[in-house]
């Protein structure tokens, strides 16, 4: 899974963080249940998963922030005030989306 996070000046990338793959820790596998309905995330198509993930958004940068910059190594807090929302929320869905199906791998229901 490649995640890839730009930096903007002035509506022109100046630097672009790109992690090839992430291993989330239990920890943020926990912070992130906490705070979404897997089960209605997974029935979500994507356009209504980028909703809710926005709205997760706005009530969890306490958590959404460290994750980011642990995805990232390097990014800071400045550098996150001169990133796109969208480009945020597509990462986040891409670490949601990664995590149910590891959650979910193997809970198919077959032995």
């Amino acid at each position: 899974m490649e995640l890839k996070l730009n930096i903007y000046e002035n509506k022109t990338i100046v630097k672009t963080y790109i992690a090839e793959s992430y291993d989330l820790l239990f920890g943020t596998v926990e912070d992130l249940l906490n705070i979404i309905d897997i089960d209605n995330i997974k029935s979500l198509g994507n356009t209504e998963l980028i909703k809710a993930i926005a709205k997760v958004l706005s009530n969890s940068l306490d958590i959404v922030k460290p994750l980011l910059k642990d995805v990232f190594e390097g990014l800071t807090d400045e550098e996150l005030r001169k990133t796109k929302l969208n480009e945020i929320i597509k990462v986040i869905a891409n670490i949601i989306t990664y995590s149910i199906n590891e959650i979910t791998k193997g809970n198919d229901g077959k032995n």
